[in-house]
């Protein structure tokens, strides 16, 4: 250790909290998907920046976007259910269409994991934050620890990205740590 390097803090959080959020999340998942105990689930995030200037202020507006993320390996299907910061409401399920992506890759330093689509099919693809929060976190649930979780999903994902190499796509480099 250098003089001015810090030694990383562990993320602070509530663990019984983490538990009891990841049955509401189960629950919630197995209301809104049928055969929902079929698949693996994690909490993933995304954001949207909207900036815009004005007359005497610019301002820039983030939104925070929260889902359960629902796998299954046996068809490798993917899905997602929206939810609101307190896991109290959900949406219906939105299944990305796999048969459009060609591109699987992942960012490390950001645990931020892409499913990328063809090109011209309309959308860029699907993105997944896939962090931890802890007990002090703003934006996001709070108490939301899935090291377990989000390393079967990136076991997930390294099959599906193989499957897709072998079928001709081309993939960028992989590196999970």
């Amino acid at each position: 250790m250098g003089l001015f390097s810090k030694k990383p803090k562990e993320l602070e959080y509530d663990a019984e909290d983490c538990q009891r959020k990841k049955e509401i999340m189960r629950k919630m998942w197995n209301e809104a998907v049928e055969d929902g105990e079929s698949y693996e689930i994690l909490h993933a995030s995304q954001t949207s920046s909207k900036f815009e200037r004005g007359l005497i202020f610019d301002t820039n507006t983030t939104t925070y976007y929260h889902y359960i993320v629902g796998y299954r390996k046996s068809d490798s299907k993917i899905g997602m259910v929206q939810v609101d910061r307190e896991l109290t409401q959900h949406t219906e399920p939105f299944f990305v269409d796999m048969s459009a992506v060609v591109k699987v890759s992942y960012e490390a330093k950001y645990q931020q994991a892409w499913l990328i689509y063809r090109k011209n099919y309309g959308d860029y693809g699907e993105q997944f934050n896939i962090d931890d929060s802890g007990s002090k976190t703003i934006a996001g649930i709070a108490n939301m620890v899935q090291k377990e979780e989000r390393e079967r999903f990136l076991d997930f994902l390294e099959e599906l990205r193989s499957r897709l190499e072998k079928e001709g796509h081309k993939q960028e480099k992989w590196k999970r740590a």
